[in-house]
């Protein structure tokens, strides 16, 4: 028997019944949103500030020694650093670290 084309081959039954396939669909998931928790406050407590006051700022003499050496380095590359300046240049970072210092 010659095929011609368009024709079907021939199908043998074999006995299994085949289930027919059922579309699958996915289920939406929403995120349930969480409210943050409130927190009782407690009658008389309240939070002190600092409003008004300075902090006491506590820094070592080599923390200090090293703020004005950083500082005495920006301002000679500010100029280039070109030489003879080098002591005006920690004169001045140390005025500067020793104020910030002072005013906390």
């Amino acid at each position: 028997m010659n095929r011609k084309e368009g024709d079907e081959k021939p199908r043998v039954a074999t006995g299994k019944k085949t289930a027919a396939k059922k579309k699958v669909t996915k289920k939406k998931i929403t995120k349930k949103k969480v409210s943050k928790k409130k927190v009782a406050k407690k009658k008389g407590s309240k939070k002190k500030t600092m409003a008004g006051k300075r902090a006491a700022v506590t820094v070592s003499d080599r923390e200090r020694y090293e703020m004005i050496q950083r500082h005495a380095y920006f301002l000679a590359e500010a100029r280039n650093f070109h030489p003879g300046h080098e002591q005006d240049d920690w004169h001045e970072a140390e005025r500067f670290v020793d104020q910030m210092l002072n005013k906390g």
